[in-house]
């Protein structure tokens, strides 16, 4: 029997909504401050994934530059009705404090790759809406944001369904027609119909460790709803298990009447309850009893190995290694390759020699920085690469960064000592903005000569050693071992919904006139 191993998208892909269009399935994901933006994923038999697309791509429909950590695009909702391809989305401007600024928007494809529409904008009221389709009409429903601060009034009050037109925008009245189950925080919901139901699957209780997902029905699509008897669907908070805050997720039939239910969850470390990987993607299959969904395990607790359905075919085994020589043929998106705040070409440049990084902002910037990256998808990997760099102030840097977000970040770089007048290999760590040079002042000099720098970072669970070498020397490793536990959706302070990459960047906090080429990458994952 062919099993899903879960997660089934490994590392930072949260809040997945699955459907099913043009004889595939795709699932699409959260991208938050990261550019371009939603990832959508591709399968034929919901065993084996590939990224298929990242359809935010146009800096002038998508402008990230100055958003806050875990702002940006939130809780892609995608659906396929009458041949066409619906994906909606929020951009969350600003999070803090009793407001949430935001902005939703659809935008429509007969291809999912697209061509993809203009942006239309659907509304403001609350996040993570999604769209229903029925004879011809299409409807929104989202939680309606209450940003009263006084007593009595709920943040999430309630989920609000409206008919929504392409040409008139929101029509007729908005109406609450579900309160939430009493867990609180109804959020993410998406609407199916099933027989004659119409049913709300809604995420609840945070996205953390009492996270889950409500299901309610009705006959009418306005309601009333009732709650499951099987509340919550899921939820990793009654009986441990290795996926923890399971929830937020929707619903796909397959060809042969199967059902399955996509949620997003979160591993721990060995030792230290943090989710450095960030929030992933995981799928269970459903059964229907008396007109309700439930897990074919028969309780509420996430599967690490579900039944695939009939029509799948053997796991293809993924290589661990991704290795490129950058050149100027290379499709950076498709080989999954993430730019932070702004389009790769802003400051990124492909040759047949290999990537110019253009110096920008730094790492605690929410504006201009020269960081791409990837995803980590293990809790054992190394990354590496190479650069040539030369510069002439301390202010500018080039290297290789673990990194979460602008408050922690781990970053081994090439700068230099205006005292010695040579070039370094120097680390610089940020915890929580306290920032720190392990070395103290014990920089490792760069003869003149030196033309290719080697730079290594290798983890572990929590642990982070960096490495160097010069002209194809062997590496040596730089005390002390970092910690790599900080790069986490628990650790960093404030707002913290993505996940850990390794990238390579360049910074020119001086005269903004240096670049640094970086010839090739290579992640092994274990």
């Amino acid at each position: 029997m062919i099993k899903i191993e879960n997660p089934i998208l490994k590392g930072f892909n949260p809040d997945p909504c699955i459907c099913k269009g043009n004889g595939k399935y795709y699932i699409a994901t959260s991208t938050f401050e990261w550019f371009p933006g939603v990832q959508i994923y591709e399968s034929s038999d919901l065993v084996n994934w590939e990224l298929k697309c990242v359809p935010l791509n146009n800096i002038e429909y998508l402008d990230l530059k100055g958003i806050q950590d875990s702002a940006g695009i939130w809780a892609p909702a995608l659906s396929f009705y009458e041949d066409n391809f619906y994906l909606v989305y929020t951009i969350a401007k600003q999070i803090d404090g009793y407001f949430k600024d935001v902005y939703n928007y659809v935008i429509t494809s007969k291809s999912i790759e697209g061509p993809w529409s203009k942006p239309v904008f659907i509304n403001g009221s609350g996040f993570d809406p999604s769209m229903y389709h029925e004879d011809g009409k299409h409807y929104v429903i989202n939680p309606q944001w209450d940003p009263r601060p006084l007593e009595g009034h709920n943040k999430f009050n309630g989920l609000i369904l409206q008919e929504f037109d392409f040409e008139k925008g929101m029509v007729g009245e908005s109406k609450i027609v579900f309160p939430g189950s009493g867990t609180g925080g109804s959020e993410g919901p998406h609407i199916i119909k099933k027989d004659d139901y119409y049913y709300i699957i809604a995420a609840e209780g945070g996205t953390g460790r009492h996270h889950s997902i409500c299901v309610a029905r009705a006959k009418s699509i306005w309601g009333p709803y009732e709650v499951s008897p099987y509340h919550p669907l899921i939820t990793a908070w009654v009986k441990d298990t290795i996926l923890k805050k399971s929830g937020h997720g929707n619903f796909v039939e397959t060809d042969d009447g199967e059902w399955y239910m996509t949620h997003l969850c979160a591993r721990y470390l060995n030792n230290k309850d943090v989710c450095v990987l960030g929030r992933e993607t995981a799928l269970q299959k459903l059964e229907w009893i008396d007109g309700w969904p439930r897990m074919i395990q028969g309780n509420n607790t996430p599967a690490l190995e579900v039944e695939a359905p009939k029509c799948a075919k053997e796991k293809q085994e993924k290589s661990t290694v991704y290795e490129t020589n950058f050149n100027i043929d290379m499709d950076m998106v498709k080989e999954g390759w993430m730019s932070l705040r702004t389009p790769f070409d802003r400051k990124v440049k492909l040759t047949n020699n290999g990537l110019i990084i253009k110096g920008g902002d730094s790492l605690t910037s929410l504006h201009d920085q020269s960081l791409i990256a990837r995803k980590w998808e293990s809790f054992k990997l190394s990354s590496e690469t190479c650069v040539q760099f030369n510069p002439y102030h301390y202010s500018q840097m080039a290297g290789l960064t673990c990194y979460y977000n602008t408050k922690v970040w781990h970053f081994l770089y090439v700068g230099y000592d205006e005292k010695a007048k040579k070039r370094i290999i120097n680390i610089l760590t940020n915890d929580n903005l306290s920032f720190n040079e392990p070395l103290k002042g014990n920089y490792i000099y760069v003869e003149n000569s030196i033309k290719n720098i080697y730079l290594k970072a290798k983890v572990e669970q929590e642990n982070l050693q960096f490495y160097y070498a010069c002209d194809d020397k062997e590496y040596k490793a730089i005390e002390p071992v970092l910690d790599a536990s900080i790069l986490s959706d628990e650790y960093a302070a404030g707002w913290a919904y993505t996940g850990a990459v390794c990238g390579i960047t360049a910074i020119d906090a001086f005269n903004k006139d240096t670049s640094a080429m970086f010839n090739w990458f290579k992640q092994i994952k274990e």
